[in-house]
């Protein structure tokens, strides 16, 4: 039916799967599924382990997709252009819904000094922005709607103890901070991009060549994220 090496999209497999779901075919490719490729079993024990608090989740920012990953990656991004050769229009479209980005910036020290802003408002602040609380410089900023970030800053101000979920998302407002501190305006542009996250933005602008290359780059970030946030996002 479909031979090895065929390159489908999520929608071509679902599609022949509703046309022979009911058939011994899918029986037995399930079968194989579940008896070959899955550890079931040693999945619920994995499971099991984390729900009991026997196993840590650690959360690891990284720079490059695993040897796991680069496979299915490589297979998916068969579908997509380049964004070398992205036309202008689109790019200007892009500038465009990026610079009407909401965010709101907090100071990472103390986390009283908040302020909702659009990304286009940005370059009209002054160039080192200053808590006038602690007087810090590290001011970092989340998505406009992100009401938790102040409170665990404050909790980590406090000297109380966060969570494993919490001090990860106060190390991300950390690197965040420092990104807005060295790049500034073009650091709250490239972090306005959809799923554009600490890392990825670091990249970027380590890497920037001029304003175009940097929306071509933010660009195929986000073209990257919705690619790949199927495996993941659940």
């Amino acid at each position: 039916m479909v031979e090895r090496g065929s390159i489908y999209d999520r929608k071509t497999g679902h599609f022949i799967y509703e046309q022979y779901q009911t058939t011994p075919l899918v029986k037995e490719a399930l079968r194989e599924l579940f008896h070959d490729k899955f550890d079931l079993l040693g999945t619920d024990k994995i499971l099991t382990r984390i729900k009991n608090n026997e196993i840590q989740i650690e959360w690891i920012d990284v720079t490059k997709f695993s040897k796991l990953a680069e496979p299915l990656l490589d297979h998916t991004t068969k579908y997509y252009s380049s964004p070398a050769n992205v036309d202008k229009a689109i790019l200007d479209e892009v500038k465009k819904r990026l610079l009407k980005t909401k965010h709101r910036l907090i100071c990472a020290r103390c986390g009283k000094w908040q302020l909702a802003i659009v990304t286009g408002e940005f370059e009209k602040r002054p160039k080192k922005l200053i808590c006038k609380y602690c007087k810090g410089r590290q001011i970092t900023a989340t998505y406009y709607s992100d009401y938790d970030l102040v409170k665990i800053i404050q909790k980590n101000h406090k000297s109380k103890k966060l969570s494993l979920e919490e001090n990860h998302k106060f190390k991300r407002a950390w690197k965040v901070a420092s990104l807005i501190e060295t790049f500034g305006n073009n650091a709250i542009t490239v972090l306005s991009g959809y799923g554009v996250g600490a890392d990825t933005a670091a990249r970027i602008l380590r890497n920037m060549v001029d304003e175009e290359y940097m929306y071509k780059q933010i660009y195929e970030a986000e073209r990257q994220y919705v690619m790949t946030r199927g495996f993941w996002d659940d």
